[in-house]
């Protein structure tokens, strides 16, 4: 049986390649966006290109996000185990 840290070392394990979400709240949620961004290019299509740029800073800060919550998840799994192991 392959370690969970070999799997990491070699690639085959890759949180940030999960596939998106897939309960119902994020798909009615992302199916918001979608139409709120239709009807605001609806009422200003000269807004194209700044829409697009607010879209992309919003994935930027979205992936920061979910790389830093990712990062305290670790750490405080790592710390629960050091806890444990270390316990008297």
């Amino acid at each position: 049986m392959t370690s969970i840290l070999e799997k990491l070392y070699y690639g085959e394990i890759s949180p940030c390649s999960e596939p998106t979400p897939t309960t119902e709240r994020y798909l009615e949620a992302k199916s918001e966006v979608e139409h709120l961004g239709e009807k605001i290019l609806a009422k200003y299509p000269d807004c194209k290109e700044l829409l697009e740029s607010y879209a992309d800073a919003t994935h930027i800060t979205a992936a920061c996000e979910g790389l830093q919550d990712f990062e305290r998840g670790f750490k405080l799994g790592v710390l629960l185990m050091l806890d444990v192991m270390t316990a008297e």
